[in-house]
């Protein structure tokens, strides 16, 4: 028998264990950096959706991708070591990119809490147009809504609002400021054909107070963008439980659906929407109207429906909402003579410094407010 053929065939396999055991032990050498690369890239992609309202399916399956993806990227990693050194370099700089981008993520808050904003993850000019797209698709399930569904029990509707409320509150807290609740200063100009203008002159104002954004969020943004793009209105309708406000020219819009909270109801001194849709035309209660306004009062065909109730009155209605009711007329004033002018609607927000005035001062910019947490 010639030995040179076995001898050859010996080595081969002898070689080829060597190599067994060499790929073992970088195998398991490497075995921290599977964990760690597998775990980044799941947190990483979580965030990623949380942040951007994304379901919790979506989430779910993101984070099953991107655990296979991780664990292919590191198998390959570790035969490309087995081949030379430049398999370690790129590892080390896979574990260093993937431990500083956990280092920058931050947690995010429970859905219960106002979300405060989280740095470098969208602009305000971003969020502002994920909220229009999502208002939109909100509008669009709404027209088309089957006989005999309603936006406030119809699976699909409620999926729609409630990423619409989410991302709302994070676009309330990046242009607003995190800290709440809102408050509006409502200037006021009483004309002359008051009765008691002689005695009290053309000056008056209301300080609102918005609901908690965790309540009402697409309510209280659309007021507030009311407020900061003011153009002028009045009170304009006297009616023995509300007094009214029409809004003067496009500001505002109605709102996408008929957002309300039975944890915030219409109570005397608080405001809400007017109309169907409701909005941009606002009253204040002037009487408990929490039945006449709540679930189910303005129509048949849907028990569930009803006006949005967005803050209240905290000064001002002992004296200047008084006031208005002992305008001439009721109902809807055709004379304009007789409307209460608002001449101005000016933000406030929580703050500290020279201009606040009882923990509040006025709202100017995202960029230059002190609401900050």
């Amino acid at each position: 028998v010639d030995p040179a053929p076995s001898n050859g065939r010996m080595k081969q396999a002898g070689n080829k264990g060597d190599d067994d055991d060499k790929y073992e032990k970088i195998r398991r050498q490497r075995s921290s950096f599977l964990q760690i690369s597998c775990v980044s890239f799941i947190l990483l992609i979580a965030a990623g959706f949380l942040t951007s309202g994304r379901t919790l399916s979506e989430t779910e399956e993101a984070i099953v991708s991107a655990e296979r993806g991780a664990q292919r990227a590191a198998r390959n990693l570790i035969r490309r070591e087995a081949r030379g050194s430049e398999g370690q370099a790129e590892v080390e700089a896979q574990v260093e990119s993937q431990a500083t981008v956990q280092r920058d993520l931050r947690p995010v808050q429970a859905d219960d809490e106002p979300r405060t904003v989280t740095p470098g993850v969208l602009s305000e000019e971003e969020l502002a147009a994920r909220v229009e797209d999502l208002d939109a698709e909100v509008r669009k399930i709404k027209a088309n809504l089957p006989d005999g569904a309603f936006m406030e029990t119809d699976p699909t509707a409620l999926g729609a609002t409630g990423k619409l409320q989410e991302a709302t509150r994070e676009l309330l807290a990046r242009r607003y400021g995190p800290k709440e609740p809102y408050r509006v200063r409502v200037v006021l100009e009483f004309q002359d054909t008051i009765s008691d203008f002689k005695e009290k002159g053309p000056q008056g104002s209301l300080l609102l107070e918005m609901a908690p954004s965790k309540l009402v969020p697409h309510s209280i943004f659309s007021f507030l963008e009311i407020a900061r793009n003011w153009k002028g209105g009045a009170f304009h309708r006297i009616a023995g439980h509300v007094l009214q406000v029409m809004v003067k020219g496009r500001n505002g819009r109605p709102l996408a659906f008929q957002e309300y909270s039975p944890e915030f109801p219409h109570k005397k001194g608080t405001i809400g929407y007017a109309g169907r849709p409701s909005g941009p035309a606002w009253y204040v209660s002037i009487m408990d109207n929490s039945r006449n306004h709540g679930p189910g009062s303005q129509q048949q065909k849907n028990p569930h429906e009803a006006d949005s109730c967005i803050g209240k009155v905290i000064e001002g209605f002992d004296t200047d909402v008084q006031r208005i009711t002992k305008t001439s007329g009721s109902g809807f004033l055709s004379d304009k003579k007789k409307h209460v002018l608002i001449k101005e609607m000016q933000i406030l927000v929580p703050g500290e410094g020279s201009e606040a005035v009882d923990g509040y001062v006025p709202w100017t910019s995202s960029e230059t407010s002190v609401n900050t947490p």
